[in-house]
């Protein structure tokens, strides 16, 4: 195992590396922290009060960035279209947008992700927060691409292989930029902790999305709470498991 799974160095200067919170990696490879999904989801609900703005916020700015890129690939189309040029260039431009979207948005994503991470450490969260991670793009899309070709290649064995990997890589972006881990660190960091804790996890995903489903019977009005818990319970297992960063928590 050696270093590979060590925590990386501060980005930081003048940042006591003692104010780390949480689990470590190196005991979380060995079995030594194991997760539960009552008291996960407890805590993290705990800790809604507090958090619900910043973080719809948060999510607001991130859909309507989303929204925006996206939309802007339909007066490229009309263009390109009138031009007289054929649907494979049009789709090509379509594809390049989406690309492009996703490299935009993802850092921003997982920066709600960190919010929750200082949330649950008390410390100062501002919805301002998912613009800070944007130096992570190349790291995160690399991971990403690399994670959906092996989730896919995972489904296509004989699809249990794919859901395995679909749980065991959640964390890999999010350490990525939490710790700046590059991206085949951290997908493999990623699947062997929570490999110690796959079914656990599972279950864990499983309710948060089952809750979030039903809140859709309140007309919605219940999300005011339940995507603050789920970024917050997923926040929760990353600093249980992972630690988070002197950096990360850093005012």
């Amino acid at each position: 195992m050696g270093d590979i799974y060590a925590a990386p160095e501060a980005d930081l200067e003048n940042v006591n590396p003692a104010e780390r919170l949480g689990g470590n990696i190196e005991d979380a490879l060995k079995g030594e922290i194991r997760i539960s999904i009552r008291a996960s989801l407890g805590e993290a609900w705990r800790a809604v009060k507090g958090f619900k703005l910043q973080c719809h916020i948060a999510f607001l700015l991130y859909f309507v960035i989303s929204i925006v890129i996206n939309m802007l690939s339909i007066p490229l189309i009309i263009v390109v279209t009138q031009t007289g040029a054929d649907a494979t260039v049009a789709s090509l431009i379509s594809y390049l947008v989406q690309i492009v979207a996703t490299m935009i948005t993802l850092p921003m994503f997982f920066g709600i992700h960190i919010m929750g991470i200082r949330h649950l450490a008390d410390k100062p969260v501002s919805s301002a927060m998912i613009f800070q991670f944007f130096n992570r793009i190349p790291r995160l899309l690399l991971t990403y691409v690399l994670m959906s070709l092996l989730i896919l290649i995972g489904f296509m064995l004989l699809v249990l292989p794919g859901i395995y990997l679909s749980v065991a890589y959640m964390y890999a972006m999010p350490l990525v930029v939490e710790k700046n881990m590059p991206a085949w660190r951290a997908l493999e960091t990623s699947r062997r902790v929570i490999s110690k804790n796959w079914f656990k996890f599972f279950g864990i995903l499983l309710l948060v999305m089952l809750i979030n489903l039903l809140a859709i019977f309140t007309l919605g009005i219940a999300y005011i709470w339940t995507i603050p818990w789920s970024i917050l319970t997923m926040s929760l297992i990353h600093i249980k498991l992972f630690g988070a960063e002197a950096q990360t928590l850093a005012d």
